[in-house]
């Protein structure tokens, strides 16, 4: 006992289970990512404005962290080398100057269409090792528990 605790109680914890697991899986894909000079992080940022780009004005780094799940200084952690290498273009709302938008580059476009194939390979090495059907159940439940962590806004 610990703290009141007993220690063997941590073992069976969800969220230790949940991190190492999302490490190990992050390993698989930062190494197929590795050659297009992206973080699965990055890659995930970069993928999240494309695409809401698609159908909307610029997100602001309020709306991206929340839609992201991230907090804004790690998100601006993820942002600033990517705006170093001119992959995405942080500047002033023009709806709240007080606000800053993100946008993808040009060259941000081009890299993320050079790491698509790679994620793909990474996204089927981990269906092959976990399996279908554990995929399937594991994407379920964590989108499940996504939704009910969120906080509300």
């Amino acid at each position: 006992m610990i703290g009141g605790v007993d220690i063997r109680d941590v073992a069976g914890c969800t969220c230790l289970r949940l991190r190492r697991a999302g490490r190990m899986a992050t390993q698989i894909f930062d190494t197929h990512l590795q050659p297009a000079g992206l973080t699965v992080g990055q890659f995930g940022v970069m993928a999240q404005v494309y695409g809401c780009s698609l159908w909307r004005p610029p997100m602001t780094m309020k709306e991206l962290s929340t839609i992201v799940g991230m907090d804004p200084t790690t998100l601006n952690r993820t942002l600033k080398p990517l705006e170093v290498q001119d992959l995405v273009r942080i500047e002033p709302d023009r709806r709240d100057r007080r606000a800053r938008c993100i946008r993808l580059t040009m060259s941000g476009r081009d890299r993320l269409a050079q790491a698509m194939p790679l994620w793909r390979a990474a996204d089927d090495e981990l269906h092959r090792t976990v399996g279908a059907e554990a995929t399937l159940a594991l994407s379920g439940l964590l989108s499940l528990a996504g939704e009910k962590l969120r906080k509300p806004e």
